[in-house]
């Protein structure tokens, strides 16, 4: 597990002073204890990074459970963030309880598919980031609150913690171009008739569509944690400081899932058409080679009834009718376009 601390220690010249530094486990429970760290400083963020090893048999790990007892965290608090468990908000009097989720890479393949969750807990002064290997870009974010310190000296943990969420919210912008870019090349393959990819094209499109249905769920519960945060007033947040956009960005990935969603079903729609035109051909084509071949036969089966008044002809005169009959299905059929 990896720990790393930004600490917002003072005020110089109207700029925030971010230290920020990674330490061990030892040393969280000794110098650097966020109990004793909010008594001194404005405001800190403690992000702890968990190993996917490590979260195993995590009722086991003793490093797990020396950390719940220095950050003093339940066992059940910690099996939510872990798990995979609806993104939320809660209360709890002294802090406040936040399960936020997003996509850092979502392929087209259903089973590979990746989702991440964070827990983030929030007392009057202090965040405490939870997560198993998710890529947060913690030093550009903390870059930010450098170029916009009037927020953050302001806003304190409500601006630190919605600018967190913000940063866990853009990932999905460069999995829906992605989703765009495979549906253009898909799209493309449809209409060159590549048969050859048929299957990997369907799957595709069955599995961009899972993902989408499972983003859409994702965003729509990270919108009501923002919506509940912005509606119901906590002592750990101030309203006036929750940016405006972060529910306009939910808002606006929403809006590109359903209409990514309805590119995918017209996709599949187009899919379906080209397969249902090239079946109607191969049977057309059948068709044709049953009727050519029909009436030669029915010919030769007069020919060879031997009636006691049936006309006399020739060899040659019977192969010219047949091949003249063939020759009139084949105009009938050329006729309406079914060969």
């Amino acid at each position: 597990m990896k720990f790393t601390y930004y600490i917002l220690s003072d005020i110089v010249q109207n700029r925030p002073n971010i230290e920020q530094f990674e330490l061990s486990l030892d040393d969280l429970g000794e110098k650097y204890n966020p109990d004793e760290l909010k008594k001194t400083c404005k405001c800190c963020f403690l992000d702890v990074n968990l190993d996917p090893s490590e979260i195993l048999d995590y009722n086991q790990n003793q490093e797990i459970l020396d950390l719940l007892t220095i950050l003093d965290i339940s066992l059940d608090t910690f099996e939510e963030i872990i798990e995979d468990s609806r993104p939320r908000l809660d209360d709890y009097g002294d802090y406040m309880f936040i399960l936020f989720k997003s996509v850092e890479k979502h392929p087209t393949d259903v089973e590979g598919k990746k989702e991440y969750q964070c827990g983030l807990i929030a007392f009057e002064n202090v965040v405490i980031s939870i997560h198993s290997g998710v890529p947060v870009e913690l030093n550009r974010l903390f870059r930010m609150f450098s170029r916009n310190p009037q927020m953050l000296i302001q806003g304190g943990i409500t601006y630190l913690i919605t600018r967190y969420i913000d940063t866990l919210i853009d990932p999905i912008y460069l999995v829906l171009d992605g989703w765009r870019k495979v549906s253009d090349d898909i799209e493309w393959k449809i209409l060159t008739d590549q048969t050859l990819e048929k299957k990997i094209i369907l799957n595709t499109l069955i599995g961009v569509r899972e993902s989408l249905f499972d983003m859409v769920k994702i965003l729509q519960a990270n919108r009501e944690v923002v919506n509940r945060m912005k509606s119901v007033k906590f002592p750990q947040i101030k309203n006036d400081f929750i940016p405006p956009e972060l529910d306009d960005h939910i808002k606006h990935l929403l809006d590109e899932s359903d209409i990514m969603r309805s590119v995918i079903s017209d996709l599949m729609n187009m899919y379906f058409n080209a397969e249902s035109s090239k079946l109607n051909k191969n049977l057309s084509r059948f068709t044709f080679a049953t009727a050519i071949l029909l009436l030669p036969n029915l010919i030769a089966g007069i020919f060879g009834m031997n009636n006691k008044f049936f006309p006399d002809f020739s060899f040659w005169w019977a192969i010219v009718i047949m091949v003249a009959s063939m020759g009139v299905v084949w105009i009938i059929f050329k006729k309406w376009r079914l060969i």
